[in-house]
């Protein structure tokens, strides 16, 4: 087993705890499992071993951005896409940074990633400069910016940077982003328990969350039409109100932006 696991932290880039749990699993299906687990050592001991053995075959965690590679590769993607999909994510970055932010476009209908920024928060300068030198690069090298639309993760530092600077770039919200942060408030509220065992409170959440994909102009009617239908638990009401303080048409987030109606690209940045 040991063996085998040094092999694989070598070949694959996954996490060293996914690694040793998947091992962990494979030997819980063998019938000899309780002789096999008794002669490993200790499950943390193995995850600090794998992991000086992996830091032997790959370059040193930079603690310091003056260890960065300097100078940085400048390889530049020539997409001649219109539409853009942009999230960060926090698990995978470096400890000195605040966030991995990337860009995506589509080539030949696969999801193609463009863009990796190392960034050191999530304020809206930081996303003001992020654009700026990407659109100067793309200038340097001759490239024609196409661009006419951004699918974003409703991160509000993005969303003012093309409303105050590049008003003809069109921002969208995510749909699956949209979906999931009406149903996080929906268990904050505690109605999980409820959404698992009454179907009727379902089906009312499930249409709720699809009023983006009605037509514009109907969305509204739509969304009364939930109101006089809805359950009598007595939490909607703060559902309702979530709703109306964060996706409301005056909000930093308006219907417009999360409409997916007339939208035939990709509906969400976790294509």
């Amino acid at each position: 087993m040991r063996k085998i696991l040094k092999h694989k932290i070598i070949e694959e880039s996954g996490s060293i705890d996914r690694i040793v749990e998947e091992a962990y699993h494979a030997i819980h299906a063998q019938p000899q499992s309780i002789d096999l687990i008794i002669n490993l050592p200790a499950i943390h001991t193995i995850k600090n071993t794998l992991q000086k053995q992996r830091r032997k075959t790959r370059p040193p965690v930079p603690q310091t951005i003056e260890q960065l590679p300097s100078p940085l590769p400048g390889v530049y993607c020539k997409t001649a896409q219109e539409h853009w999909y942009s999230d960060g994510t926090f698990y995978t970055c470096p400890s000195i940074f605040y966030q991995i932010y990337s860009i995506h476009a589509y080539c030949d209908g696969m999801s193609t990633p463009c863009i990796f920024a190392l960034l050191g928060g999530k304020f809206e300068q930081i996303y003001v400069d992020l654009f700026s030198v990407i659109f100067r690069k793309m200038f340097e090298c001759h490239l024609i910016i196409r661009l006419r639309t951004i699918t974003i993760d409703f991160e509000l530092g993005v969303s003012n940077v093309f409303t105050k600077y590049y008003h003809s770039v069109i921002v969208r919200g995510c749909l699956l982003n949209f979906w999931q942060s009406l149903f996080r408030k929906f268990i904050d509220l505690g109605l999980k328990t409820a959404y698992n065992n009454d179907e009727n409170l379902r089906n009312w959440f499930r249409s709720f969350a699809s009023l983006s994909l009605l037509p514009l102009n109907h969305m509204l009617q739509g969304l009364q039409c939930l109101i006089l239908t809805r359950s009598e638990y007595p939490s909607i009401q703060g559902f309702l109100d979530y709703y109306h303080s964060t996706y409301g048409p005056f909000t930093e987030f308006p219907p417009h932006m999360y409409n997916h109606y007339r939208n035939i690209t990709p509906r969400t940045i976790n294509y």
